[in-house]
């Protein structure tokens, strides 16, 4: 039953001690949470809302003690400084400090902009370009070979988008040809693939379409039946583009692993479509187009995601382009483990070779403090070589392993075995955790818009960024 003596919360109460108290709380949880990360990556990216305030929200992604991917929102902060690269760098490292992950970020990841890359630089830390936003970028470039006709696309949809008696005719003429009624897509520069949304749509309702314009009789140039083939074969060569994006920009999967595997899929993808003389010539020069922008983005590897594919159980040295290429990798990744070390107790819980000796050793005479200096030494160097020696060895013996099933969860494979290899989880643990896109702070962009509104443009920063972190965390 309800009470009826129970009074509302008034709106002043939930903005300034409510909302305040929750935010305070969550941010402690998460603190301790990425505290306890033994690495992370970092993503982060600027918005400007409705009101011209500029923010920049920062994400933070860990694998955890249970084998899971994690992504925290660290915040989306008001920013009222000019995005120069100094300025860029303080935030970014004022960020990682309250944080406490200044020593654990490996990677961050952000858009090409060149003052975000230089202060990524400057704090020292390595930079990844979003795979989300070259793919755009090298599409983006593609389809000036076709402008002329996405423009005429763009005319049509925008037409049927401010009037609203032709959208009415447009769906009853849907509903006459036993078609699904589906609404036409605008696209967004900003967006990945929206024009390719754009254009498939408008293809898979053509009919409708043409029909509709003609019995309206507007001034809008219709597409002829040569510039309707050739928006329908640009679909067929962008497609590719389109499931590789959306493959790469889950923040509960692995990404930065699958990278050098989709970039080598997109470069045979269009390979073959050059090469289709049946092609009308504008599309015939946005693929070739097309091949030059990918040589020119992603011609060379970066070293974390040719790690991230060896690592990854699915692929290993399948996923990199070349025998050579896998090689160098390789060569690096040995080296790079010889650096790990583990704690005592960790190496005492990993497998250990049996000695092949039957006899019982003696029990080891005192050392004099003439000879203490000395064997000390030789005891740190042992172990040394020791640790150095298994992070080679777990490579090798995890290179024996055979390849899991594309459709599995290799996290879940690397937590069921981390005991059996303990220096190579380590460092599986850093290369794992990095994403491949900064497609996590566009989704918090998208969020924030519905939350800092125009009936809500006078919402205080402080309190949007609570909201926003609120939303994004909870």
């Amino acid at each position: 039953m309800l009470n009826p003596g129970y009074e509302l919360t008034c709106r002043q109460t939930v903005s300034k001690n409510l909302v305040p108290r929750l935010y305070n709380s969550t941010l402690e949880d998460l603190k301790k949470k990425v505290e306890t990360a033994l690495a992370v990556s970092l993503t982060t990216d600027g918005w400007t809302c409705i009101n011209n305030r500029s923010y920049i929200a920062v994400t933070a992604h860990f694998i955890d003690g249970d084998g899971k991917m994690c992504s925290v929102c660290l915040g989306c902060e008001y920013f009222d400084q000019r995005h120069t690269s100094d300025n860029l760098a303080a935030f970014l490292k004022k960020i990682a400090i309250e944080w406490k992950v200044n020593n654990k970020v490996v990677a961050i990841v952000t858009d090409n902009d060149s003052n975000i890359s230089k202060a990524v630089g400057q704090l020292h830390y390595r930079h990844i370009g979003c795979f989300a936003h070259s793919i755009n970028l090298v599409v983006q470039h593609s389809l000036e070979n076709i402008s002329v006709i996405v423009s005429k696309v763009k005319k049509i949809v925008e037409f049927f988008k401010r009037s609203s008696n032709a959208l009415v005719k447009l769906n009853s003429t849907q509903t006459q040809m036993g078609l699904p009624t589906l609404k036409l897509t605008q696209d967004c520069v900003t967006r990945w693939n929206s024009t390719y949304d754009m254009l498939k749509r408008i293809v898979s309702i053509k009919d409708a379409v043409i029909s509709t314009l003609a019995v309206l009789q507007t001034e809008i140039a219709v597409l002829t039946p040569a510039e309707w083939d050739i928006v329908e074969k640009a679909i067929d060569v962008l497609q590719i583009f389109n499931e590789v994006t959306i493959e790469v920009s889950s923040e509960k999967t692995l990404s930065v692993s699958k990278v050098i595997v989709l970039v080598s899929s997109m470069f045979q993808t269009i390979e073959t479509y050059v090469h289709d003389i049946s092609l009308p010539y504008e599309v015939n020069q946005m693929t070739i187009s097309l091949k030059n922008q990918l040589k020119k983005r992603f011609s060379e590897e970066n070293e974390i995601m040719a790690q991230a594919s060896i690592l990854d159980p699915r692929f290993k040295k399948y996923g990199l382009m070349s025998d050579n290429k896998f090689k160098n990798a390789f060569s690096l990744l040995r080296s790079r483990l010889g650096n790990i070390r583990l704690p005592s107790n960790q190496i005492d819980n990993a497998e250990q070779t049996p000695s092949t000796s039957t006899s019982t050793p003696s029990p080891s005479p005192s050392v004099s403090l003439l000879w203490k200096v000395y064997e000390e030494k030789v005891e740190q160097f042992k172990a040394i070589q020791t640790s150095t020696a298994s992070g080679i060895i777990e490579l090798d013996r995890y290179m024996q392993e055979p390849l899991l099933d594309r459709h599995e969860d290799p996290l879940k494979w690397w937590h069921e075995r981390k005991h059996i290899y303990p220096h190579l989880h380590k460092f599986v643990i850093k290369r794992l955790c990095v994403t491949a896109t900064s497609v996590p702070c566009e989704r918090i962009f998208s969020e924030a818009g519905q939350i800092i509104t125009l009936k809500r443009n006078r919402l205080d920063t402080k309190r949007a960024s609570q909201l926003i972190f609120l939303h994004n965390n909870l």
